[in-house]
């Protein structure tokens, strides 16, 4: 069975069109250069910390182990508490309601490692002092609506977002972007190469004329090339 492109087909194909190739994937490269640091918004991402801590402290080493238990469990319930609408009414009003309750549920996100009563508050803005005050008043507001609706008062502030000049964007990542521009710019250059070899309707070599089922009447090959300046000059010297 007959491939469409032979090895020599396509190392041919590709050493004609190099330069073509080269020239979609550095536009590949500038398009996405473009896209990561003209075009896209840099966000941030900024984080602060909460603990669920033990009430009481003359316990038994077996009532502390099942208060960490039960607290624990506790840890699901305070995660959907974070997000509710009681929550960040009060992150809104401290913010001078610059975002909504809704606002606030998109830029906000809650997390906690296994086995662990420490709970993640991240929160994401183009502005990373405005992510890190939104996840700092999303910690206090937790603290404080906490014992008014779970009656305990077990919560407490572990650790404070920051930010700071050396703080970095999350995304974009612009060499990521740069690396699938020039990938994404070369392929579509192969591609292209590719098709217009085979949408070509000229005739290259003899083999070609098979597909017609034509004899071959004759071929002109190619003539040596000779300087015609030179031969004149020389036979005038004659």
């Amino acid at each position: 069975m007959d491939t469409l492109f032979s090895m020599k087909d396509i190392f041919e194909i590709l050493k004609k069109s190099w330069l073509w190739i080269l020239s979609f994937a550095v536009s590949g490269l500038l398009i996405a250069a473009s896209l990561a640091y003209v075009i896209m918004t840099p966000i941030f991402e900024m984080n602060s910390q909460v603990i669920v801590s033990q009430i009481g402290v003359d316990q038994s080493a077996i009532s502390q182990n099942a208060e960490v238990q039960a607290n624990l469990q506790l840890v699901n319930t305070y995660r959907v508490l974070i997000t509710s609408p009681r929550v960040l009414s009060e992150v809104a009003n401290k913010m001078d309601n610059v975002y909504s309750v809704s606002d606030l549920t998109k830029k906000i996100t809650v997390s906690t490692e296994q086995d662990s009563q420490v709970i993640n508050i991240t929160a994401k803005d183009e502005n990373p002092k405005v992510a890190a005050e939104i996840s700092n008043q999303a910690a206090i507001a937790f603290k404080k609506i906490t014992p008014k609706v779970m009656q305990v008062d077990n919560v407490n502030v572990l650790s404070e977002a920051k930010s700071t000049g050396e703080t970095g964007p999350i995304s974009p990542k612009p060499l990521l972007i740069m690396a699938l521009g020039l990938f994404g710019g070369a392929l579509m250059g192969v591609v292209i190469a590719f098709m217009r070899n085979l949408l070509s309707n000229k005739f290259k070599e003899e083999k070609d004329l098979d597909i017609l089922g034509v004899p071959l009447l004759g071929s002109i090959g190619k003539l040596p090339e000779r300087n015609f300046g030179e031969t004149k000059e020389g036979r005038s010297r004659k």
